[in-house]
């Protein structure tokens, strides 16, 4: 009887744990959206106090500790290589990260074919368009993670607790 009974704690615990770990992807998400936003606006303000070149923008943007949660931005070289292409070489980074959900992958794609391609006023006017959208992904993450978040700490717990209750 005793072994059930630690089975039925252990089993509820495990659903628990569960539900949180699902929560907590829907808040790294969300976090990714924010650092990705950041950046955006990080970037705007470089290009037009600055006029860099896009591997001067990426140091700088390497450099900054809010980004911290964009690891691909460490695989972006800091200087010109006359066989590379920046465009190239950001997509592959940014898809080399894994842990960015697909729509933030997209949007980080775009971004990266907008840097370099036009003039300054271009490429802000691409960067507050792709902003705007990094919003309205924003609002999206942070609905479902206040939203979701809740309900798979519940069903986690409560999918335990109804196993600990079987093996009773």
């Amino acid at each position: 009887m005793l072994f059930r009974i630690v089975a039925a704690v252990l089993f509820s615990t495990a659903g628990g744990i569960a539900g949180i770990s699902f929560s907590e992807r829907l808040k790294t998400e969300l976090e990714l959206c924010k650092s990705i936003r950041e950046m955006f606006m990080n970037s705007a303000m470089i290009i037009r106090c600055r006029a860099v070149d896009v591997y001067y923008l990426s140091s700088e943007l390497r450099q900054n500790g809010q980004l911290f949660r964009l690891t691909f931005l460490n695989e972006i070289p800091e200087s010109y290589s006359q066989q590379d292409d920046f465009h190239e070489i950001w997509k592959n980074a940014v898809n080399s990260q894994k842990n960015l959900p697909d729509d933030e992958k997209k949007l980080l794609c775009d971004f990266g074919e907008v840097l370099g391609r036009s003039d300054i006023e271009g490429q802000l006017v691409s960067i507050n368009a792709l902003e705007e959208t990094a919003v309205m992904l924003e609002k999206k993450r942070s609905e479902a993670c206040s939203q979701k978040g809740k309900l798979y700490r519940s069903v986690g717990m409560l999918f335990g607790v109804m196993v600990g209750i079987l093996v009773i």
